[in-house]
């Protein structure tokens, strides 16, 4: 009997399929279905037979564990009450998302543990009210599935359910990091580089818009000065402390001044005149986006094209407006665009501000 495949067409109503698969999954079944990086396969922790046979079809060594997928931290917590301080960091930082933590549980045995950022995922743990082991959908040694198709190729017969919720939105695998007490490892690089991993608190804010003339420059400006402010440092020692701040457009003309608006702006309408004189235009690039942590975009289309091509940077790519408002080009406008701009500009610096230094 071939495996069978339940296509969603209703990815906001899954009460009915997510039941069916968490019933599955108590009885010992093996359920397939899409994650934010590539697809799963998830089977009962507590069912010996059911683990068996999950190893079995992906000839996956005995000697490697599977990861736990749990529906929220306070999981893990539960079973590794003595978490080290990286891996809390960790945790805040990149869950939900692509980041695998090995730890050591109660008993000091090793464990993997993912929270994953897709709804379906989550939504699966709670559904099967159990335990779930979640390895990758393939056959170990080869690439991980990123579609329901794919992963029958790989399992025509031997699943009970693939759950097709589309392809898999980011196609990297998770990092895989194990840390025990103040030694951390990174087991695997995937999806989160490895220096992100090294230094959880850094913040590296990348602004983006389409020339990088005068939202974005002025915007990147603003950011350093009310850190600076918040730190009770000058700007030049941002960087020693973990805080870069750049811009970047879309459609840049390369080497371009900001504009003679914004200079007025930035020189006349602060306490003391932030710094534009030097700023020339650059386009933005992927080394750019791999090393910026927050990647915040003037307009809702910006954020887009930038996701068309990074995917997997979806939790780190933002509107700069929290309402999902464009902060539009004041190109051609008079003045008095500028100085709102700058206002509206500053606002949104201060709640980045409460966002990414440490509480």
């Amino acid at each position: 009997m071939g495996t069978e495949v339940l296509t969603l067409i209703d990815q906001g109503a899954l009460d009915e399929e997510l039941a069916r698969a968490g019933e599955i999954l108590r009885k010992g079944g093996l359920v397939a279905f899409p994650t934010e990086t590539v697809y799963g396969i998830a089977v009962a922790a507590d069912i010996p037979e059911a683990v068996e046979r999950l190893y079995e079809i992906k000839r996956r060594d005995r000697d490697k564990p599977m990861t736990l997928m749990v529906a929220d931290a306070a999981s893990v917590i539960v079973r590794c009450p003595e978490l080290p301080p990286h891996a809390v960091a960790l945790m805040k930082r990149f869950w939900p998302g692509a980041l695998t933590l090995v730890l050591e549980d109660e008993k000091k045995h090793l464990a993997g543990f993912r929270l994953p950022d897709h709804p379906l995922a989550r939504g699966l743990v709670r559904a099967a009210g159990v335990p779930l082991l979640v390895p990758s959908a393939n056959i170990s040694g080869t690439p991980a599935a990123k579609t329901a198709a794919e992963v029958l190729e790989h399992f025509p017969t031997e699943l009970d359910l693939i759950i097709d919720g589309g392809p898999a939105e980011g196609g990297i695998d998770s990092t895989v990091v194990k840390i025990v007490g103040d030694e951390v490892t990174v087991l695997r690089e995937g999806a989160i580089p490895e220096w992100r991993i090294r230094q959880p608190h850094w913040a590296n804010v990348l602004f983006v818009c389409a020339g990088n003339t005068d939202r974005s420059p002025l915007a990147a400006a603003i950011l350093r000065r009310r850190l600076a402010d918040q730190l009770s440092c000058e700007e030049s020692e941002l960087e020693e402390k973990g805080y870069q701040v750049a811009s970047a457009g879309l459609a840049a003309d390369v080497g371009r001044r900001a504009s003679r608006k914004v200079r007025r702006v930035a020189r006349d309408e602060f306490a003391s005149p932030l710094t534009l004189e030097q700023h020339r235009a650059q386009k933005l690039s992927q080394d750019m986006v791999d090393r910026a942590t927050h990647i915040i975009c003037m307009e809702r289309e910006q954020r887009e094209e930038i996701l068309a091509f990074f995917p997997h940077r979806e939790r780190d790519v933002y509107l700069l407006d929290p309402e999902g408002n464009d902060v539009t080009d004041p190109a051609g406008a008079p003045y008095p665009a500028y100085v709102r701009l700058a206002k509206r500009l500053d606002a949104a610096a201060t709640l980045i501000v409460g966002s990414i230094l440490p509480a």
